[in-house]
């Protein structure tokens, strides 16, 4: 039998046999399919080109495409890196010395040709003539707004002016309604009611200072423009404040003399010893207070900003760090919280790419599926390249691609699929080459347990520099300590690029909740005094008793001034605190800043000096009941108010209340993240038929709307005169040259089945056509989308998890972007850089998933650089004390996984063997094996490693998996796709190698059913191992548990006699060679080093000084040598040889040797779980009832589509790789079967040649009958797959759809 896979190769992606002969179609076959497929492209591109459409750049403004022209150039003619790093390095240093030049008096004018005169004179002809038609249109649009009667009319005509961006590029305009717009302020303040208020004072004194900075940025030229508004700040007691600064440019003498195209509004004496005109036109408070309490939200941000021509934004410090280490080609690590402007670094590294070359490729690895979706579609918008072969960009996702990946410049992907490309052989000599950069975007999902250890490889086996994206890295110091020196390794400079600040501040808020039921009865309606929001002062998380403030708990100016006058009422009984307090009095620790706004910088400042402060109070004696609960409660204002412990149902009755507030608050749109995907649908139903009834109810009793309605009845009966009338008219000669125009009414264009405003969260529809939108409800129909999820949709709701339909999660993306859904529902779907920007994000009850990583990530989502100053974060339905602790929880660092496992073993071997030792392949595995530390989470070093392959692939040949010359058996592709799946993938190739699997198939046609029940049985302990709770494991407890007359087994069978007698063989094998390399490995590095460290606590003894007295040597020579395992194990009597399993070898390794579990192929999880096995996936073959799944077998509704999907995934890719093998099979006729003789050819049908061209049961487009050369026990197991996943998918798209 073993015989069978020996001299057997095939690779895992790309490679074209020559036993791959395609399935032979008709001309009218072939037509169709080519017909479907151009359609199925075109729509998929039109889809996207609308995606793109609704993406923007980082101040709001639609993306401009960058058409970039074809370089003709290719890779292999660039300058190598060492040659490029030399050119750097030239232009760097400095020229050889030459004399230096007498420095003239004056510099002198650049000697202008006759065209460049001519190109001057036009520009400025041009500039006069914009400025005097601005000039025009202005003075008429002036002349408009004084006509009108209210200076609120007035404000809000200029409002719509002054978002006209394309005016407000005119300096001079934008100067003039800014100054007007101040004039307008100060009317309005004068004429108020409560223009003495504090809030009125501050809230108009914002106003003027917001403007004043914004013209101190144009640069002020008119003297009339700055007696104005100097005389103005002035008078409400800014006059220290040296803002206006001259203009930029240069400014002519009648710039200069020009006066305002308005009369401003008088607001104080001439002569300034008299009394003050107005007395309240003032500050509320002192100036430095003043600025810190309410004009944070608008203070400068940059973090030392300044100009640079590569990018068309200002750059803070740490931004233009990143640009210098790309353009010298170094990897870089950046460490930057959400908003603070990381986004535009990937798209740098692509434009650097495409004028580079015309074949060098830049890969974006992204963690999730809609974050793939928005990188295309931003590529899409953001670049055009003509190109000879191959397209600019590509995607390439486990279930769907666009374009050839391997012929493109930007190939956006998934970490699996790039790992998948990065070891096949087919490409290892062309197209890993031609990469430049591999963004790595999210680079924390590295620590994930489930699909780190892929990008770990993916870090390890990378050919080219590698830029690591991420705002949530617990230790990026030791995290990036181990990139760098694998990227040492590589041969690339590597740096850490961190910024711990985010751009907009996050401002953090609750809500109470009523108790009983109230209606809602619109959206103009005031929202109940029941559930109103509650402000969380970051440090109100004090009285959660925590002393240790995470650094990005950020507090805004405001905050720093409560906190400091809070802790002034606490340093009241000591003298020591007051005078520690007294540098910190803000009139004080700013005077600096004298002459100039505060800023960021400022702020930040200050915030360090205060929490450092409270820190050392923090460690006092009995620190928290005199000095942390006393801040921590006088900052928690209304928080008592807060549920306890807030129900579902609760949650379910405000939740109307909660969106009704937040859309009167202008707090909208919102992303409300619960970590239950039931949860998410069933809160966006409640929403829907909220508004619903109360529109239903409003209808039935508002006259207005009842007779609006009569009136367009009657004029719907009337419809067959009208259109007599048209043709009557249409018959009749016109008179003259006359046109008659027929003038449209409402009713036309009235539906009384359309939501109405007052009824709706949608956005205003210019932005989103009812004709566009019937048609997406079409498209959304046809793909399955439920209706409810479609009547949402029209009211500006929808829901985000990965269980909708990807067209569905697409086009809310994108309505989401353009403004017209107004609320979304999510799961994490969207916490990972989606480009959906949101003024709040709310989180919706408490979920174990709520963590300090998620939260982050989900909190990130308010608030983007450029678009919005400030960003809100809501937690509704959770208690205040498990916001305090999420607040202050700490992202967890980031621990890794063991990367080298016996099938990426397999797979390097295919990556050399299969590429003929390419460059790019040899290069790769020598970097990785010479690694002073393979893995971020352990200190496995280079030796070990060497032996841990050794041992794997003397595994791999014991499994007739490898050839002697280390080229992969037939049985490869099962093993290399089956790869996130392992031990399991391993375990498959054992049931099939022994039979097992062909014994149970044997009976496909005689007793289908059985028979796939069965198979469907094993492969449930293969690729859905889930185990149930303890509680079923009493006696007869599934009797009292299971529901009456539920179809579901609950429980899985175990495993049959026969797999399991193999898999124990098989896994005796696993342990005995593994056991063999810790043997070795311990005998042959360990032998002189000391054997200290306790096994369970890893606590390291130290040795006492009589280690060479005479009796501790004679106990050392009659002690009995126990090699690999743990010197204190073996004194209970335990040794190498009485460990059965994988997790006793690694639980009684000695110190020094590095064992992990994970990277062991031991199968005693699957002989031997340590708890009865959910049968769920057989339960569901068996009756296709989700429901009962969730009741009977007790999985999680939100976690059942995933769980089937991933088990549907499995069949797939099990039935791929049995294709590969018939391939193989197929070319060679002697193969012998793997079938036990008593088996070989029962069961054959017989078949005739008239029934040969007939596509038999269980055969594929690929197979329509059995291949010749392949046995008849072969092919039934083929089939008995292919039937199997038919039925499965089957079901399950009946569940989902």
């Amino acid at each position: 039998m073993a015989e069978a896979f020996k001299e057997k190769k095939l690779v895992l992606y790309g490679e074209r046999r020559d036993d791959d002969r395609p399935v032979v179609l008709s001309k009218e076959d072939v037509d169709y399919l080519r017909k479907k497929k151009e359609k199925s492209h075109q729509r998929l591109m039109r889809d996207i080109h609308r995606h793109s459409t609704t993406l923007t750049g980082a101040k709001g403004a639609p993306l401009q495409r960058v058409v970039i022209p074809s370089t003709r150039r290719l890779i292999k003619d660039l300058p190598t890196e060492k040659e490029a790093s030399s050119q750097r390095d030239s232009r760097l240093r400095s020229p050889p010395a030459t004399p230096r030049p007498k420095k003239e008096p004056k510099a002198q004018q650049p000697k202008l040709s006759s065209a460049d005169k001519l190109r001057q004179k036009i520009k400025e002809e041009k500039a006069i003539k914009t400025l005097s038609e601005s000039e025009v249109w202005w003075k008429q649009q002036l002349a408009q707004i004084e006509k009108l009667p209210t200076p609120e009319r007035k404000a809000e005509h200029l409002g719509r002016i002054r978002r006209n961006t394309k005016r407000m590029e005119d300096p001079w305009l934008r100067t003039e309604t800014a100054l007007y717009q101040v004039h307008l302020d100060v009317s309005r303040w004068i004429y108020d009611s409560e223009s003495g208020e504090p809030r009125v004072q501050a809230q108009y004194c914002v106003n003027i200072l917001r403007i004043a900075t914004e013209l101190d940025s144009i640069g002020v030229a008119s003297d009339a423009a700055k007696a104005f508004l100097g005389s103005l700040l002035e008078t409400i007691g800014l006059s220290d404040l040296n803002i206006l600064k001259p203009s930029s440019s240069p400014v002519k003498p009648s710039e200069t003399a020009k006066k305002l195209t308005f009369e401003p509004i008088r607001f104080a004496h001439r002569d300034r010893s008299k009394p003050p005109l107005y007395p309240f036109l003032r500050l509320p408070s002192h100036s430095i207070e003043f600025q810190l309490e309410h004009y944070g939200v608008y203070m400068d941000r940059s973090m030392d900003g300044q100009a640079d021509s590569r990018v068309s934004f200002v750059p803070d410090a740490w931004q233009r760090n990143v640009l210098d280490r790309l353009d010298k080609r170094e990897s870089v690590l950046v460490v930057a919280p959400t908003s603070a402007g990381k986004t535009f670094i990937s798209y740098y590294a692509m434009e650097q790419v495409l004028r580079e070359s015309d074949d060098g490729v830049l890969v974006y690895v992204a963690p999730t599926k809609p974050l793939v979706n928005q990188i295309v579609a931003e590529i899409s918008a953001r670049f055009e390249k003509a190109l000879k072969s191959g397209t600019v960009w590509a995607a390439h996702m486990r279930d769907w691609r666009v374009h050839e990946p391997h012929k493109c410049q930007i190939l956006v992907t998934v970490p699996e699929m790039l790992a998948i490309m990065l070891l096949s052989p087919v490409l290892a000599a062309k197209w890993v080459p031609r990469l430049r950069w591999i963004v790595l975007d999210e680079i924390h999902t590295i620590g994930q347990q489930e699909g780190g250890a892929v990008w770990e490889q993916l870090i390890l086996f990378a050919p080219c520099p590698i830029i690591g994206l991420s705002a949530t890295i617990g230790n990026p110091e030791e995290f990036s300590r181990w990139l760098g020196s694998v990227q040492e390794q590589h041969g690339f400079k590597y740096g850490l690029i961190q910024h711990k600040h985010r751009y907009s501040h996050l401002r953090k808020f609750t809500y109470t909740m009523s108790q009983k039921s109230i209606e809602f009865k619109g959206l103009s309606s005031e929202p109940p005094t029941d559930v109103r929001s509650i402000y969380i002062h970051p440090m109100s998380v004090l009285l959660s008793g925590t002393r240790i403030i995470p650094e990005d708990l950020a507090l805004e100016s405001g905050d720093c001034l409560t906190l400091f006058q809070v802790m002034l009422k606490v340093a009241d009984q000591s003298s020591e605190k007051r005078d520690q307090l007294a540098d910190l009095d803000p009139q004080k620790f700013f005077a600096r800043s004298r002459g100039r706004l505060l800023n960021q910088r400022d702020v930040l400042d200050y915030e360090a000096k205060l929490k450092s402060l409270l820190a050392d109070w923090s460690k006092e004696p009995e620190a928290y009941d005199k000095i942390l609960r006393p801040i921590g409660e006088a900052l928690s204002q209304g928080h008592e108010e807060v549920e306890a412990m807030p129900d579902r149902d609760g949650r379910y009755r405000n939740f109307i209340h909660i969106v009704h507030d937040l859309h009167r608050r202008n707090n909208l749109p919102a992303i409300f993240f619960n970590y239950d995907r039931h949860d998410c649908e069933v809160m966006a139903r409640l929403l829907l038929g909220e508004l619903k009834t109360a529109e239903k109810k409003w209808k039935e009793s508002s006259p207005q709307w009842q007779n609006k309605l009569a009136k367009w009845e009657d004029w719907v009966a009337a419809s067959k005169l009208r259109e007599r009338a048209s043709e009557r008219a249409k018959k009749a000669k016109p008179l003259g040259d006359e046109i008659m125009i027929e003038n449209k009414s409402w009713e036309e264009s009235f539906d009384p089945n359309d939501p109405l405003p007052e009824f709706s969260f949608a956005g205003p529809w210019n932005s989103y056509s009812k004709a566009e939108m019937e048609e997406d409800l079409d498209d959304l129909q046809w793909a399955g989308v439920q209706p409810w999820a479609m009547r949402a949709l029209k009211v500006g709701i929808a829901v985000h998890h990965a269980g909708m339909n990807r067209k569905y999660r697409t086009l809310i993306e994108s309505l989401f972007r353009v403004g017209f859904i107004r609320v979304v529902i999510a799961t994490g779907t969207l916490a990972l850089g989606i480009n959906m920007p949101v003024k709040t994000s709310v989180f919706v009850g408490d979920s174990v998933y709520l963590t300090a990583l998620t939260y982050r990530q989900c909190a990130g989502r308010a608030g983007r650089r450029g678009m919005d100053l400030l960003g809100n974060v809501v937690f509704y339905g959770i208690p205040m004390d498990r916001i305090h602790r999420i607040m202050t929880s700490k992202v967890p660092p980031l621990t890794g996984n063991m990367p080298l496992t016996t099938t990426l073993s397999l797979r390097l071997c295919n990556l050399l063997h299969g590429s003929q030792q390419a460059p790019s392949a040899v290069n790769a595995i020598n970097g990785v094996l010479r690694l002073p530390q393979l893995s971020l989470s352990s200190n496995i070093g280079r030796d070990e490693v060497l032996h841990h392959l050794r041992f794997s692939i003397d595994y791999l040949r014991r499994s007739n998996l490898l050839g002697v010359r280390g080229e992969p058996l037939i049985l490869f592709p099962l093993v290399a796709h089956l790869y996130h799946t392992e031990p399991s993938n391993l375990a498959l190739v054992a049931l099939l190698q022994g039979g097992v699997l062909h014994r149970i198939c044997v009976s496909i046609d005689t007793n289908p059913i059985d028979t796939k029940r069965s198979l469907v049985a094993v492969l449930s302990h293969l690729f859905a191992r889930r185990l149930l709770p303890r509680l079923y494991s009493g006696e007869g407890a599934l009797e009292r548990l299971r529901p009456p007359k539920s179809p579901s087994r609950i429980i899985l069978r175990p495993l049959s006699p026969d797999a399991y007698r193999t898999l124990s063989e098989h896994n005796n094998q696993i342990l005995e060679t593994f056991r063999g390399y810790a043997r070795s490995y311990a005998t042959r590095y360990l032998s002189e080093s000391p054997d200290n460290m306790l096994p369970l606590s890893k606590e390291t003894l130290s040795l006492t000084n009589d280690q060479d007295a005479a009796f501790m040597l004679s106990l050392r020579d009659k002690a009995v040598k126990v090699g690999s395992t743990s010197s204190f194990v073996a004194n209970s009597g335990v040794t190498e040889s009485s460990l059965t399993t994988v997790e006793d070898l690694v639980r009684t390794a000695r110190s020094g040797l590095h064992l992990d579990k994970n990277a062991i192929p031991g199968l005693d999880d699957i002989l031997n779980p340590s708890g009865r096995v959910n049968g769920y996936i057989l339960d569901f073959f068996t009756h296709g009832q989700a429901k009962v799944l969730v009741e009977a077998n007790g999985i999680r509704r939100s976690d059942l589509w995933f769980l089937l999907q991933e088990f549907s995934l499995a069949l797939a890719t099990f039935q791929t790789g049995l294709e590969h093998y018939l391939k193989a099979a197929a070319a060679d006729s002697n193969l012998e079967s793997e079938m036990s003789d008593s088996e070989s050819d029962e069961g054959d049908e017989g078949q005739d040649s008239n029934e040969r061209g007939t596509l038999e049961p269980g055969a594929t487009s690929i197979f329509r009958a059995k291949p010749t050369g392949v046995t008849d026990g072969d092919w039934k197991v083929y089939r008995a797959i292919v039937l199997t996943k038919r039925e499965f998918d089957e079901k399950f798209k009946t569940m989902w759809a």
